[in-house]
């Protein structure tokens, strides 16, 4: 798994079989410590998170493994929205309510 940051959403008018009715986000991969990386990739969303949102990526054959994603041609799946990540004792985020 891999952490990321939604920074935006991808509209398409067609898609592909089994593409049609999901959601798809741009975002931007974090490292270990959440910060930026030059990477980024459009991702099927399967937990409503929005723009914002730190979230948890699966990729591969694994991004095929969720009930909205069986079957369906996708590398890149968010599959949870982040609440908090600590290492040790240090807490490296927690998510602000809104």
């Amino acid at each position: 798994m891999k952490f990321g940051l939604v920074i935006g959403s991808v509209v398409s008018t067609r898609k592909a079989g089994k593409l049609k009715g999901l959601k798809i986000l741009v975002v931007n991969y974090l490292n270990e410590n959440l910060e930026k990386t030059p990477n980024s990739a459009a991702c099927i969303d399967t937990v409503n998170a929005g723009e914002g949102d730190i979230v948890l990526l699966c990729s591969s054959s694994s991004a095929r493994l969720t009930e909205q994603t069986t079957d369906v041609a996708t590398d890149n799946t968010i599959i949870g929205i982040v609440d908090s990540v600590s290492h040790g004792n240090k807490i490296i985020y927690k998510k602000q309510n809104s």
